[in-house]
């Protein structure tokens, strides 16, 4: 990141000598002739700082650690080749995603557990916080959309004045100038029990975007109170004195645990009998599809299900021609609504799968595509080249966003980062490069494989990357430091697909030849160093080659052939 630094000793000693120079103008001047003014001089240096692409600060007051903070993180010396995640994200989308999965967070919470109820005197504060921001970067439509969709689970009565009379005025659509001063004008101090205080920095910081972070941390001050409650912990300890003494009952306990450790099976659906080789395939079991590719015809077969065996309703398969050269990548959008694909004929194609028709065929790329990728937020997708290129596309209208230009060999894999602000590739010339999709600017470079990398995955919190390389190594890459947490090596074939669970907990690998490895990331960051704890808990050959690995209500799929 090139970051600009104004020097106002110069820019003062500019002024002057603008002055200066009036000064003897007006002394040319006819004596009838108006002397410039002091804001058309000011006028005259604003232009200047434009012009030199300085951008207008505003002054705030903030403490002396708030004010390092926000140094580091703009200067990027936090840590030693840190990633720079941007702390302030005005985007409405991301704001609603995750004020929802606040919302849904909190209602679990105090369903189900004796505690977080305390945490409800967040909610309006932090609704009102969120939809400032969302007015003020201009997203008036997506404000009033926010306001209508998340009104409704705001309790007014755990509200104080200021936040209630705040939000009759985004109901009424009045002038909140005055308020949203008044508002912002301090920190609002919650008082929450140790247990509850926990709960919630664990959320923030394992399940939630940096955008929640941010607000808790400039607008909320959280202090500890006394819990005169019995906590949880009392609970659990009053109960394995009296309960857990039963020997019945503590086999029964036992079983249970170890029917948790033991990972549930590996979900596969061969596809057998095929007159042509298939060059890759993608599995949706959410939404029952397999998408095959059959050179250059994409080809879409139905995963039927038991309503549809009993209705007999007949699915039929579906086949697209629009590519001329061999298909190598295939992607579903998160609502099942788009399907891309990346062929060697330099093009990507969007498909609408509602109405099974093509909606834009997109080119570009010097070179044969191998790789596609959509982020989570299904409003862009990323693809790599042979041309050692990537390219990030608007998946509504096709168009070419930007275009990352760093590697010196083909890209042969990418992903989304979860918060859809960076996206990283592998390639042949053997690195990895981390880029920011704000600027197509490369943030990191991370290099220690001796081959090919052939797959990249975030996991779900954003934290770390893992890669698998053709030097038959896993690595876990940590962002924070660019180190690497985790080395894992396969014996066999290298590592072609991998995929974590949606909680981030476990990271499965799986090689061309099918054999599938599934390792509990968990252990393996609490035991560092430990090759104990780095042997995977599932082994499972399929003995076939794979074509897609994915993950989906609660166990993984497969597709072979």
């Amino acid at each position: 990141m090139h970051v600009k630094h104004v020097d106002f000793k110069a820019l003062c000693d500019y002024a002057k000598l603008l002055c200066l120079m009036n000064s003897m103008d007006d002394v040319k001047r006819e004596n009838n002739e108006v002397r410039r003014s002091k804001s058309e001089v000011k006028n005259v240096v604003t232009g200047y700082l434009h012009k030199r692409n300085y951008t207008t600060l505003q002054t705030f007051e903030s403490t002396k650690n708030e004010q390092i903070t926000h140094s580091l993180l703009e200067s990027g010396v936090g840590r030693s080749n840190s990633i720079l995640y941007s702390c302030y994200n005005s985007d409405p989308l991301v704001i609603d995603q995750n004020f929802t999965k606040f919302l849904l967070w909190l209602k679990d919470q105090t369903k189900h557990k004796n505690h977080c109820h305390d945490v409800e005197q967040i909610v309006g504060p932090l609704f009102c916080h969120l939809y400032i921001d969302i007015v003020g970067g201009g997203h008036s439509e997506r404000a009033a959309s926010f306001l209508k969709c998340h009104l409704p689970a705001i309790d007014k009565g755990k509200c104080d004045c200021t936040v209630r009379d705040l939000i009759n005025l985004f109901s009424s659509d009045g002038d909140i100038t005055k308020l949203k001063e008044k508002f912002r004008s301090k920190k609002i101090v919650i008082e929450l029990k140790e247990q509850s205080l926990a709960v919630l920095k664990k959320f923030v910081l394992e399940s939630c975007h940096v955008l929640f972070l941010q607000i808790l941390q400039s607008w909320f001050d959280f202090e500890k109170c006394n819990d005169k409650e019995t906590s949880a912990k009392d609970i659990e300890k009053m109960i394995a004195d009296d309960v857990l003494k039963d020997s019945k009952f503590q086999e029964l306990l036992n079983a249970i645990k170890n029917l948790k450790k033991e990972p549930l099976p590996i979900y596969n659906i061969k596809i057998s009998n095929n007159k042509q080789a298939i060059s890759c395939g993608l599995l949706k079991r959410q939404c029952g599809l397999v998408a095959l590719s059959e050179n250059n015809v994409l080809k879409l077969v139905p995963i039927h299900s038991l309503d549809s065996l009993f209705s007999q309703v007949h699915y039929k398969e579906l086949k697209f021609t629009n590519h001329s050269g061999q298909i190598y990548s295939i992607a579903v959008s998160p609502n099942n609504s788009k399907l891309i694909s990346a062929s060697a004929d330099h093009s990507i194609c969007i498909y609408d799968l509602i109405d099974m028709k093509l909606l834009k065929k997109c080119t570009g790329h010097l070179g044969p595509v191998y790789c596609v990728k959509i982020s989570s937020n299904g409003e862009y997708l990323v693809t790599g080249s042979m041309d050692t290129t990537a390219r990030l596309w608007d998946i509504t209208n096709g168009k070419t966003l930007r275009v990352f230009s760093g590697h010196t060999q083909a890209i042969t894999c990418l992903d989304f980062h979860p918060n859809c602000l960076y996206i990283a590739t592998g390639s042949a010339d053997r690195n990895i490069r981390l880029w920011s999709l704000s600027k197509a600017s490369p943030m990191r470079l991370l290099h220690a494989a001796k081959g090919t990398i052939y797959d990249l995955a975030f996991n779900p919190s954003g934290r770390f990357l893992a890669s698998a390389s053709e030097d038959k190594k896993i690595r876990v890459w940590d962002l924070l430091t660019s180190k690497i947490v985790v080395e894992l090596r396969c014996k066999d074939t290298p590592v072609v697909q991998l995929i974590w669970s949606c909680d981030g907990a476990e990271l499965c690998a799986g090689t061309i030849d099918g054999v599938i490895r599934v390792w509990n990331f968990a252990n393996m960051q609490s035991h560092t160093g430990n090759n104990k704890y780095h042997e995977p808990i599932l082994i499972q050959p399929l003995n076939s080659k794979l074509l897609c690995l994915e993950y989906t209500l609660g166990t993984y799929g497969t597709l072979t052939m």
